[in-house]
């Protein structure tokens, strides 16, 4: 490779010695000689004056001995790079993940991935099931993590789970359910609740009605919030209760209370999805490194 000739022009340019280059090359001299003059060839340009008490550059040495570092300098940085790409320590990944996994635990994890390896970039976006599921089928994020059950189709796509979470009854402070360490979905009859939207979470929407239809409550609907920031607003001006991801206690606002409920309320099982053909060292590396952390926060 030219590179190598490159390699050696440069050694002997900073030696202006073949015998001391040929020692930091590790190679004997007679074979440094032979490439020096095959890339003098290659240029049909003399790089070396050479006499028997000394060596120096040419002109046309000169001119070639800052070209060639930066030339060696870019070359070992695609090298680097593309080393760090294969072992999955750079690049860019796009991923879609649900308001439900904004756990500080998701964060701090995030943060430690982006911390072990600056140079991968992390694209990150707030999205519903629907529309992450739907970004991963058009190639427009590579990675997402979503609420998944039997009924969600993703036969497209591979996947593996992330976490478990309960789900929690939202409450004003003040209402007459705060008072109580668990509620009970019989509880609920009469209250007015405040919904996400079914477009967003169709299958889980469709499970969490029927679970109250089970338990003989009709829910008064007065508001569907489109983002669980509004939701907990709502609750919290006292507007209505509202059914969420145990995920959402941490969101300690004035006014705002989170009580255990008893009874059958769908599972909250949140996967990582993607497509094979879009894996990626990266990506990999990066579902290794959030499992690991989820494993380790709750065990």
């Amino acid at each position: 490779m030219r590179f190598r000739k490159l390699h050696y022009f440069v050694t002997v340019a900073e030696e202006l010695h073949f015998g001391r280059a040929a020692q930091r090359l590790h190679i004997s001299q007679p074979p440094l000689s032979q490439q020096i003059k095959s890339l003098e060839e290659d240029l049909d340009a003399i790089l070396f004056d050479r006499t028997s008490q000394r060596v120096t550059l040419t002109k046309a040495g000169e001119a070639l001995l800052p070209q060639a570092k930066s030339l060696l300098q870019m070359w070992q940085n695609t090298q680097d790079q593309v080393k760090a790409v294969a072992k999955g320590e750079e690049g860019n990944l796009s991923i879609g993940f649900i308001w439900a996994t904004g756990t500080p635990h998701f964060s701090k994890s995030i943060g430690e991935f982006k911390k072990k390896y600056s140079k991968a970039t992390l694209n990150l976006e707030s999205m519903s099931t629907v529309d992450a599921l739907q970004a991963l089928s058009l190639d427009k994020i590579d990675l997402a993590f979503v609420f998944l059950n039997p009924s969600v189709d993703v036969s497209l796509f591979k996947q593996s789970h992330y976490e478990h979470q309960d789900n929690l009854l939202a409450l004003p402070e003040h209402h007459t359910l705060a008072r109580k360490s668990r509620v009970s979905l019989s509880d609920l009859k009469e209250e007015s609740f405040v919904m996400f939207a079914r477009a967003s979470h169709p299958s889980l929407y469709d499970q969490t009605m029927n679970s109250l239809h089970a338990a003989n409550v009709q829910p008064n609907i007065v508001q569907i919030a489109k983002v669980t920031q509004t939701t907990r607003t709502l609750v919290a001006a006292g507007v209505g209760i509202a059914i969420v991801p145990e995920s959402t206690k941490y969101d300690q606002r004035e006014g705002l209370v989170y009580r255990p409920i008893e009874g059958d309320l769908p599972k909250l099982e949140i996967y990582m999805v993607w497509k094979a053909e879009r894996e990626t060292p990266l990506m990999m590396r990066f579902m290794e490194h959030m499992l690991r952390q989820i494993k380790e926060t709750t065990n």
